[in-house]
């Protein structure tokens, strides 16, 4: 995948993925105008999202119903500075209780999560 970032204005910066552009920002205290996200937040929210996606994809396969599912996400840091991030899924009532393992499971399955687990390899050239 390809994605092209363009540093715009005071400390906004953009990123083109496939059609879509991604807009970011700093917040006020930063320098800011705080008018999108800025970098970090987009990256905890795209854990989010794809812990979401997985879940969709799991009850889909099941025909079970998603809106009433919600999902809480809560990123810290830890004495030593250590990112933690924590997801707490809320179910609806009358979601079955023989999925529950199951769903959890497959929320762990997500990529963006395996990616930050298992690590990444990132390079940088000038051209």
């Amino acid at each position: 995948m390809d994605i092209e970032i363009r540093i715009k204005d005071g400390f906004k910066t953009e990123a083109k993925v496939r059609k879509h552009v991604i807009k970011s920002d700093q917040d006020c205290e930063s320098d800011g105008e705080d008018c999108n996200p800025n970098p970090s937040e987009y990256f905890l929210a795209s854990t989010g999202l794809c812990v979401a996606h997985y879940i969709n994809a799991f009850c889909k396969k099941r025909d079970i119903d998603t809106s009433k599912i919600r999902i809480m996400e809560k990123a810290t840091r830890n004495d030593e500075h250590r990112l933690q991030v924590a997801f707490k899924i809320e179910l609806p009532t009358d979601f079955p209780e023989k999925y529950k393992t199951a769903l959890l499971k497959a929320a762990g399955s997500c990529s963006v999560k395996k990616a930050i687990v298992e690590g990444a390899d990132f390079s940088m050239d000038l051209v």
